[in-house]
């Protein structure tokens, strides 16, 4: 193959890996007017578990097995998004449902799972091409509460999951692929990998860039490098850890 080829089939292969699991933001919105909003970093985010009913689950547990999913997936969210605001936003942590909320300087970042389906790790490793994807729907809700009572001022959704990576089968078409071929050798690792843990890693990243994004627009992002969310459709860039 000429070399030229093997250029074009290596940046197609780069690009297709990056689109196969990622999450996205849209419906970005402003629920207050944006000159009422927020206009330096917060002291301390304070962020709720977001809130998950058994209707947006699609996962192979029930009763107390279900319930602790419920509870693992809530937390490990909250735990994965202060770890990423301290090192990209400002200073976080994860407070109870219901307790107390400090009044002034203050961010709450809080909201649902809309969707949590598992997928399968065998179909994403072997077949892939969507077969046995993962996905993941949130609502972001974000407040200040220099009032008595909290204001939301900014709502977004975050989707996405793994969706389109070949499996270990792609490996099978080198003789027509290519270069091409090689890359599902990553994705089959990927598939075995990937899921909700995953998933919410990523979700964790974007709502973390979404809030980064924010700041910076208004030149308030303190002692931080500014990072932007992936919109829905677009290329994924390569956010920090």
């Amino acid at each position: 193959m000429p070399f030229r080829l093997i250029k074009i089939s290596t940046a197609l292969a780069v690009l297709f890996l990056a689109s196969c699991a990622s999450v996205s933001v849209e419906k970005m919105r402003h629920t207050i007017p944006p000159q009422e909003g927020p206009k330096t970093s917060p002291a301390e985010i304070l962020i709720r578990p977001f809130a998950v009913s058994n209707e947006a689950l699609r996962v192979d547990r029930d009763s107390e097995e279900l319930e602790e999913f419920k509870k693992e997936l809530r937390d490990r969210l909250a735990n994965q998004m202060a770890e990423r605001f301290k090192k990209h936003v400002a200073n976080a942590r994860v407070v109870a449902e219901g307790g107390a909320l400090p009044q002034g300087n203050f961010w709450l970042v809080t909201g649902e799972f809309q969707r949590v389906n598992q997928g399968s790790r065998l179909l994403r490793s072997v077949v892939g091409f969507g077969t046995g994807g993962t996905k993941m729907d949130t609502i972001v809700r974000v407040y200040d509460l220099f009032q008595k009572e909290p204001r939301e001022f900014l709502a977004f959704e975050t989707t996405g999951g793994s969706n389109v990576s070949q499996g270990v089968l792609g490996v099978l078409t080198f003789p027509v692929g290519g270069p091409m071929a090689f890359m599902s050798l990553a994705n089959v690792v990927d598939g075995v990998r990937s899921g909700v843990t995953f998933d919410s890693k990523r979700t964790a990243r974007e709502i973390t860039a979404a809030l980064s994004e924010y700041l910076h627009k208004r030149r308030a992002l303190v002692g931080k490098k500014p990072i932007k969310p992936k919109r829905l459709g677009e290329v994924p860039e390569l956010l920090p850890e």
